[in-house]
């Protein structure tokens, strides 16, 4: 059976996003595993979680984009984190992903998460 372009595409994405699923799911868990706390300075029952409750930092999903000559709310000497991915290429300012840290995004039909 022959696959159309569009029948590829459309699959490739599916296989993509099960793909990207599959490695939010067991990374933490490979990297977790990983860990020798046998060796702590400090004595592991006396370390508390801190920080934002869970889903406290609010993602930033399907962000709008200006061209770069319509930009008026980045400084020149601004960092950004630049993408470039299917031939399209969007730059995420800093300050604001130090507030989001995540971004849904996507790259013409292709979904991609930015982690800062």
């Amino acid at each position: 059976m022959r696959y159309s372009g569009a029948m590829k595409k459309k699959t490739t994405s599916r296989q993509n996003r099960l793909l990207l699923v599959l490695l939010i799911a067991v990374l933490p868990l490979l990297i977790a595993a990983s860990w020798d706390f046998s060796k702590s300075s400090i004595p592991t029952s006396e370390i508390m979680g801190g920080g934002p409750p869970r889903d406290g930092i609010p993602a930033l999903t399907s962000p709008k984009f200006v061209p770069a000559a319509g930009v008026r709310f980045v400084r020149d000497e601004e960092q950004v984190l630049g993408v470039i991915l299917n031939g399209v290429a969007k730059a995420y300012p800093t300050r604001i992903l130090s507030w989001h840290e995540l971004v849904n995004d996507y790259y013409l039909d292709l979904p991609v998460l930015v982690s800062w």
